[in-house]
C-alpha cells in the first residue's frame, strides 16, 4: 500500500471542482485501479478526510470480527460500520485528478476557494483554510505553518 504523504494547497472552483495533488494522485492510483476516492469527515479534527477504495477494504476488514454476531453486544460495532461506510460518498476523478467534493461534505468542511490537502498515511485530509488557520492546540501548529506558507507561496489572502 502507497502511503499518502505531503502537502498542498489547491483552488476550488465555484461547483467545487479542485485537482488531487500530484503525489497524493500517485499513490491513489497506484493503490486502486478505479479512479474514485471516498470522501467523509474526519473522525476528530475539523476537515475531510480521504482515502481510495482499497483503504475501504482494509478498513472493513480491520473493523470486522468474524466470531461477533450482529445480535450480540451494544451495537457498537454496527455504529462503527455505519460511519466508516454509509456517512461518506465516492468520487470519480479525471486523468488530472480533478473531481468535485460531494457538496455535503464540501458544506461540513467549509470549503470555498482554497483547499489545504496533507497526507495522513492511510488517508490524506482536506481542510479549508480558513478552518485550520483557526484551529487551536499544539497538534496544529506545523499544519497551520504549513498552509501559511503556501497561502504566501500563491499570494492568497483570506
Amino acid at each position: 500500500m502507497e502511503l499518502y504523504e505531503g502537502y498542498a494547497l489547491q483552488s476550488v472552483d465555484e461547483k467545487g471542482r479542485v485537482a488531487i495533488p500530484a503525489d497524493l494522485r500517485a499513490a491513489v492510483e497506484r493503490n486502486s485501479d478505479v479512479r474514485s476516492i471516498v470522501v467523509g469527515r474526519h473522525p476528530f479534527d475539523p476537515c475531510l478526510s480521504v482515502h481510495d477504495l482499497s483503504w475501504s477494504v482494509e478498513k472493513f476488514n480491520r473493523i470486522d470480527s468474524p466470531t461477533a454476531s450482529p445480535f450480540d453486544g451494544d451495537g457498537g460495532e454496527s455504529r462503527i460500520k455505519r460511519r466508516a461506510f454509509g456517512v461518506v460518498e465516492r468520487a470519480p476523478f479525471d486523468a488530472s485528478g480533478r473531481f468535485v467534493i460531494p457538496p455535503f461534505f464540501r458544506a461540513k468542511g467549509q470549503i470555498s476557494r482554497w483547499a489545504f490537502f496533507t497526507g495522513s498515511g492511510e488517508t490524506f485530509d482536506i481542510w479549508s483554510p480558513e478552518v485550520l488557520l483557526k484551529a487551536q492546540g499544539h497538534d496544529f501548529e506545523e499544519l497551520r505553518e504549513l498552509c501559511e506558507f503556501c497561502l504566501h507561496q500563491k499570494g492568497v489572502k483570506l
